[in-house]
């Protein structure tokens, strides 16, 4: 049995009329709004579309007059929620690959070998880790799930979790500088 659409109902049509002209209006001074503060254009669209998102989600696009003040008031609080996360996430410290230039083969044959045994060790690190440890590490991680989550996930308190992400770092860390060090 598939899923049942409600098409033309009059909320929907004047939410997607709504969005349309929000759309049609800010897309493009947004845009240039984010290029002068982001790092490339991927990530000016990407915001573009976020305010778009947080105003439908937020309001459900029924604003008939939205003031240009709110919507940018949606962008700066964007871009600082962006600016929190790649504070966190070290963004700065992270290298975009490139298909082009990003082929393994480019690099010396040393670095090759010593990128490869550091990935060896990152992976027997977390083999050797406590199953419930791992698998914290790897939702918060890889899953992108916040320390709240995990814990509603196992039943666990946020402290417990911080405390599992913790041990894990530690090990990480050591694993890899002792790798480091040879």
């Amino acid at each position: 049995m598939g899923r049942e659409w409600v098409i033309g109902n009059d909320q929907s049509i004047k939410i997607h009329q709504t969005m349309n002209r929000l759309f049609t209006q800010y897309r493009e001074p947004l845009l240039r709004f984010f290029s002068r503060h982001a790092q490339n254009a991927w990530d000016a669209e990407e915001l573009t579309q976020e305010v778009f998102c947080k105003i439908l989600k937020r309001d459900r696009g029924v604003a008939d007059q939205y003031p240009e003040s709110h919507v940018y008031t949606i962008a700066w609080s964007v871009l600082r929620d962006r600016a929190r996360r790649d504070k966190v996430r070290q963004r700065g410290n992270h290298v975009e690959f490139d298909e082009v230039t990003g082929n393994a083969a480019s690099l010396p044959l040393e670095q090759q070998l010593a990128s490869e045994q550091q990935y060896q060790r990152f992976l027997a690190c977390l083999e050797a880790l406590k199953p419930k440890t791992r698998n914290i590490f790897l939702l918060s991680r890889y899953e992108g799930m916040t320390y709240t989550e995990i814990a509603d996930h196992y039943g666990l308190s946020v402290s417990a979790v911080e405390k599992h992400m913790i041990k894990a770092l530690t090990e990480i860390k050591k694993s890899l500088s002792a790798g480091a060090s040879l």
